[in-house]
């Protein structure tokens, strides 16, 4: 969540205000919204956007309500050992571990780490650091 902060507030801090991104986003949405339904690339790719920005501001309501529309049209989308995938459960468990939303947390965590297994290999050093994170040896 760190990285997603530093690099947010990269583009955040030469562009607007970060209020003014997610009303942006939010107004996209939901003209796109009028014309394309939530699995469409570019609705995904938006709110993919309020998402970071949400992250940025430290919304974490505001960036779960983007990453659960986000995660069931990526799971459809990508291929079944997608890294995109496997990001999207990563940070929205994270998130729901900072909200004290444990049993989710570890749920979405572990979804990431069944990618990251196949992508990787079950040994890599993130993987081992991930286990560490939610407990598990």
């Amino acid at each position: 969540m760190k990285h997603q902060l530093s690099f947010c507030k990269c583009i955040l801090d030469s562009v607007a205000p970060p209020s003014e991104l997610l009303e942006m986003c939010e107004q996209s949405l939901e003209k796109m919204g009028a014309v394309f339904d939530d699995s469409n690339v570019y609705m995904l790719h938006m709110m993919y956007q309020a998402m970071g920005v949400c992250i940025y501001m430290q919304d974490a309501d505001g960036a779960i309500r983007y990453g659960e529309k986000i995660l069931k049209p990526y799971s459809k989308l990508y291929p079944p050992y997608s890294l995109n995938v496997s990001s999207m459960y990563l940070k929205m468990g994270r998130i729901y571990m900072t909200m004290e939303r444990h049993s989710e947390g570890i749920s979405a965590l572990k979804k990431a780490m069944a990618v990251m297994e196949v992508a990787h290999g079950k040994n890599h050093p993130f993987l081992r650091d991930l286990r560490k994170e939610i407990g598990l040896k």
